[in-house]
């Protein structure tokens, strides 16, 4: 199959030149001036290039270490770092890489040793967790200071006029499950592709491949926004798109002039994964990677779900396709309507289902609006995917992290206290040291001033191969690549490149290619 790179790269040379023209020539700004830089382009579609870039080289530094805590300021370590000293372990404190954003130190890592493999570190985590200390092997260089690299970038470009069709694909073709970004590519005939937004993982985040934000399948939101949120639009007839910032939507009901709030969309009840929704608890904002809870929802439930709806405890009513109630049942678990769709409450909302009865009309209005609370205009061949944070806008660098629900402190907008809400004090600065400010795998989508898109990846965790991408360092990028408009889209063992039947880089999981929820698609043109 790599054969059909080739080939279409050398049936289409003539054209080679005036395609990569289309990013910017000047080197990277990855790591220090100066490191070796080397880009491989190839033609896949008439408009529609796959750019392949390596830069850098290994760092010749002892790179492993065991991270055992993040914390907020140096007293907040005394005691880990005295109780490690007592157990025989030099411990440290390394500074978190703010890299300009934040005021500097955001935070300390406490580590244990500098070892040059990974197997010398695997056996000082093992003497460590014998002694009863919990953490974790961490490469240094991933940190997000000073690198030489090396970085492995897959860089996808398809012009405004491409003969090309791109759109938001669901795995399976339906919200429930995964599939990788190859299989779903080749399932459905795709000259490349992307992986897409994020997604529930499992079960303890509502339902397992649900995307968690925004989707739009040919002009139907068929997933709430995480309020709060950006998403990248595509309207595949005319191939323009944008990042749309600070996404609301509203789902209402109207049956006989009272109105009632539909809180969510072709997920499960209870659960809301990110949060970013008005009923959700411990705070209504967006926060990434944390599923907030609700006792009282009311779900819509339409065929992008799959032949039924979700099961388990409430109240359930379904709406045929003329808009009238066809069946009611005292459970959650129903077939979906051909045309039609359900609702299913649990808590209060289940109570005040119960009186709709079979025949009973009602009306549903969905709205989805910007950050300004313009409505987002939506058309048949429109598709959308959710991520975060935004990367670019209007070419400027944008780190919107805090607001788009990226908080190194306690749950945005709640006032409940990281220790009630996580296993330690600094869960939220972990995580937002090991999601944001480290080197990770990553996936981003960009759009350049004359409308090209741009479909990015970068390996990662893999030091002899590409370290990676902090999202500082991925805004950069995008600028270097041109985009007046980039996003940040699901990353880590996510992050794919898919191109004429082969994966392109190398994925970071041990096992392989992660199945996601959902990936963006580059079809020939009909």
């Amino acid at each position: 199959m790599r054969y059909g790179v080739l080939l279409s790269s050398l049936a289409l040379s003539v054209h080679t030149a005036a395609m990569s023209a289309a990013l910017p020539t000047a080197p990277l700004t990855l790591g220090q001036a100066g490191l070796t830089e080397q880009r491989t382009s190839s033609v896949l579609l008439p408009g529609v290039m796959l750019t392949s870039i390596t830069r850098g080289q290994l760092n010749a530094v002892a790179p492993w270490s065991v991270n055992l805590s993040a914390v907020a300021t140096p007293p907040a370590a005394e005691k880990l770092l005295t109780d490690l000293k007592a157990a025989g372990f030099e411990g440290r404190l390394d500074p978190m890489q703010v890299q300009g954003v934040f005021a500097a130190p955001l935070g300390y890592m406490v580590r244990v040793g500098q070892f040059s493999s990974r197997v010398q570190a695997d056996v000082a985590q093992a003497a460590l967790k014998a002694k009863g200390f919990s953490g974790g092997v961490q490469n240094v260089l991933e940190d997000g200071g000073a690198s030489t690299g090396p970085w492995v970038i897959q860089v996808l470009t398809v012009q405004p006029n491409a003969q090309a069709v791109v759109k938001v694909a669901i795995a399976s073709d339906v919200l429930p499950g995964r599939e990788t970004t190859s299989a779903l590519a080749r399932r459905l005939g795709a000259a490349a592709a992307v992986n897409g937004g994020f997604f529930v993982v499992n079960d303890a985040g509502g339902t397992e491949g649900d995307p968690a934000g925004i989707s739009v399948k040919a002009g139907q939101v068929i997933r709430e926004a995480v309020n709060g949120r950006p998403g990248f639009f595509i309207d595949s007839a005319n191939m323009r798109a944008s990042v749309v910032q600070g996404l609301t939507s509203t789902i209402t009901l109207d049956i006989d002039g009272q109105k009632h709030t539909v809180t969510g969309l072709n997920r499960k009840p209870g659960i809301l994964q990110n949060c970013g929704n008005p009923v959700a608890t411990p705070t209504t904002l967006p926060v990434q990677d944390y599923a907030c809870h609700s006792a009282n929802e009311l779900i819509q439930f339409s065929a992008e779900f799959g032949p039924a709806s979700d099961t388990g405890d409430g109240y359930e009513v379904s709406v045929d396709a003329a808009g009238n109630v066809s069946a009611v049942q005292p459970k959650r678990g129903a077939p979906i309507p051909a045309g039609g769709y359900t609702l299913q409450g649990i808590g209060t909302d289940a109570v005040w289902l119960q009186q709709l009865k079979v025949g009973t009309r009602v009306g549903v209005v969905n709205s989805l609006k910007d950050a300004q609370g313009r409505e987002v205009p939506l058309t048949p061949s429109t598709y959308a995917v959710n991520g975060g944070p935004t990367l670019v806008n209007g070419e400027k660098a944008v780190n919107n992290y805090l607001v788009e629900g990226w908080s190194p402190k306690a749950l945005a907008g709640s006032d409940v206290a990281e220790k009630d809400v996580a296993t330690s004090g600094d869960a939220r600065l972990n995580f937002f040291n090991g999601w944001l400010l480290r080197r990770n795998p990553r996936t981003a989508v960009g759009i350049m001033r004359d409308g090209t898109l741009l479909f990015v990846t970068v390996d990662g965790r893999n030091p002899t191969h590409s370290v990676g991408a902090s999202i500082p360092e991925l805004t950069t990028l995008m600028q270097n690549l041109g985009a007046v408009e980039a996003m940040n889209l699901d990353g880590g063992g996510s992050t794919a490149t898919y191109v004429n039947g082969l994966l392109q880089g190398v994925p970071s999981d041990a096992t392989g290619e992660r199945p996601d929820g959902d990936a963006i698609v580059i079809l020939p043109k009909p």
